[in-house]
């Protein structure tokens, strides 16, 4: 994999990285600026058994509006409030793969780096004072293929999740906790992408393939969050499973199961003196405190 292309997308790849570091606490600041690094390991694509790691660092900015946000975790609109839901700009990324490095692609073209983007509509089931907030997220993101030079589409995803997440205190330290697990559906034309054998590729152990639309199997994710003051570091694991997907055939595919971790810190260097404005759907319930002194929840 060349430098300049790693580098490239790197920065994108590093966004989903640093999300698992921001666990926004309520009142946070309008706006802030500051710097992160991340660092993760992960397969060449879904179902491979080759493994790679990347690591990069970044600086990032935070916007907190009434309305309209802007994060490590993409912009968002809040339209239905009133209902308990939220509209946002669902992003995701991938690197490039090296087609000589993993023995199943020997001769086939490079998988160049994807980029998605599309709308997720999010509701709030439940929220519990000082506990967990459950909601349910639908993200539709359309997929693009580059190669720096040209921008191809390959399809879309669908990635319905439910997600519970909770913070709580304890002294000066915030914890936040973060787990969903949902099925991934995607289109004919993505799946053809990457799990595809033309003829022209085909031999006794790689025989040619068509790949199927459809269900695209599950993903489980857990993220967990230390801050202290400015200073923010979190960690993610990410379980991908390929079992009754309509591709788990392909002669690409080694493997159903595979493992992403990461982890990633950031410092904040600016921010503004104004809070941001609170908001029933964006925000967590407040953080419940458990120290020496006061083991009681919701306090």
């Amino acid at each position: 994999m060349n430098r300049l292309y790693s580098a490239a997308f790197g920065l994108a790849a590093l966004c989903y990285a640093c999300s698992a570091v921001s666990a926004d606490a309520p009142r946070d600041p309008l706006w802030e600026v500051g710097f992160a690094a991340a660092g993760s390991t992960f397969p060449d694509y879904r179902g491979a058994e080759q493994y790679s790691v990347f690591g990069l660092p970044a600086p990032y900015a935070v916007y907190r509006g009434e309305r309209f946000r802007l994060s490590r975790e993409g912009a968002s609109a809040s339209l239905f409030e009133e209902l308990n839901a939220e509209l946002s700009l669902s992003l995701a990324t991938s690197l490039p793969g090296d087609a000589d490095d993993n023995p199943n692609r020997e001769d086939m073209p490079d998988i160049d780096a994807t980029f998605e983007i599309g709308p997720s509509l999010d509701f709030v089931l439940q929220r519990e004072p000082g506990g967990w907030t459950h909601r349910l997220r639908i993200p539709a993101r359309a997929v693009m293929a580059t190669d720096l030079q040209s921008v191809s589409s390959i399809g879309w995803l669908l990635h319905p999740n439910l997600e519970a997440s909770r913070n709580w205190l304890a002294g000066s330290t915030a914890w936040g906790l973060t787990l969903s697990v949902g099925p991934l559906f995607a289109t004919e034309k993505y799946h053809d992408y990457f799990y595809d054998v033309q003829p022209q590729f085909a031999r006794l152990d790689r025989p040619a393939y068509d790949a199927g639309g459809g269900y695209s199997g599950a993903r489980a994710n857990v993220i967990l969050t230390w801050r202290r003051g400015d200073t923010r570091i979190g960690t993610f694991m990410l379980y991908d499973n390929l079992s009754g997907a309509t591709f788990a055939d392909s002669p690409l595919v080694d493997t159903e199961h595979s493992l992403i971790i990461g982890v990633g810190i950031a410092r904040r260097i600016w921010r503004s003196e104004r809070l941001a404005p609170e908001s029933p759907v964006r925000e967590p319930p407040p953080p419940a405190r458990h120290d020496r002194r006061d083991h009681s929840p919701g306090r």
